[in-house]
């Protein structure tokens, strides 16, 4: 596991709410990266296309709806991602917190 402080000097900023920290827990999982927070960039932080897809999968598993690798792309930060998240599946995100 990487420390944040190889990529960045800025301190992690908290998730604000439940489905920010699944998200943020599947990015750490995903990027071997701790801790991870929700200003957080992906591609700066190590992301790749095939981690993308590792992260869709895993927000699949949790919630039985499946992002696109573009959507990560897309998202400029983690909460921007866990924004698509529970705006796609607002009435799974909370089976996303028990099951992370």
């Amino acid at each position: 596991m990487d420390d944040r402080s190889l990529f960045t000097d800025a301190p992690a900023v908290p998730a604000l709410d439940e489905t920010e920290a699944a998200v943020v827990r599947l990015w750490e999982e995903a990027l071997q990266v701790r801790p991870l927070g929700r200003d957080d960039n992906f591609f700066e932080m190590g992301g790749t296309s095939m981690l993308a897809v590792r992260i869709c999968g895993g927000v699949e598993r949790l919630l039985g709806f499946r992002p696109t690798a573009d959507q990560v792309f897309d998202t400029d930060t983690l909460a921007e991602f866990a924004a698509l998240v529970r705006a796609a599946a607002p009435v799974a995100a909370p089976a996303l917190v028990r099951a992370a």
